[in-house]
């Protein structure tokens, strides 16, 4: 989950970030040395993404920003596929196939799909009539 508020970067945004070409940082573990932040994401995800601010704040060797953690979330949290097929309460191919469909709008971040929370808050609890959506006509 990317929190309201932040800007998500991919690892090669945190090597420039850090002066260091993306091969360089990778080799260097950088990103896994004590004090580095901790990725936004899920580990093990494909595309892990970090906060821009607290990279820019390691490199400068300055204290990380960090923000209060709620419990209930914000409307513009940008959940990935997982999270908001969880959420939900069906699989990712559907929640692929509702975004093809326009059922559900989506935003790419670095490349990697996400929703906002709101939005799938709303359609969770609003669900419409089962089935495709009806053609107009």
């Amino acid at each position: 989950m990317i929190p309201h508020g932040r800007t998500a970067i991919t690892g090669a945004q945190a090597a420039e970030i850090m002066g260091l070409n993306p091969k360089t940082f990778r080799n260097r573990g950088v990103a896994r040395q004590a004090g580095a932040p901790k990725p936004l994401t899920v580990p093990g995800r494909k595309t892990p993404l970090w906060d821009r601010a607290q990279w820019e704040a390691y490199a400068a060797g300055r204290e990380l920003p960090v923000w209060k953690v709620g419990t209930g979330g914000h409307p513009l949290d940008r959940l990935d596929t997982i999270e908001a097929a969880e959420l939900l309460g069906v699989e990712p191919d559907t929640l692929h196939r509702y975004r093809a469909e326009g059922r559900l709008a989506g935003v790419d971040v670095c490349g990697v799909p996400h929703y906002w929370r709101g939005e799938l808050e709303y359609r969770r609890d609003n669900p419409g009539a089962p089935g495709r959506p009806r053609k107009a006509g």
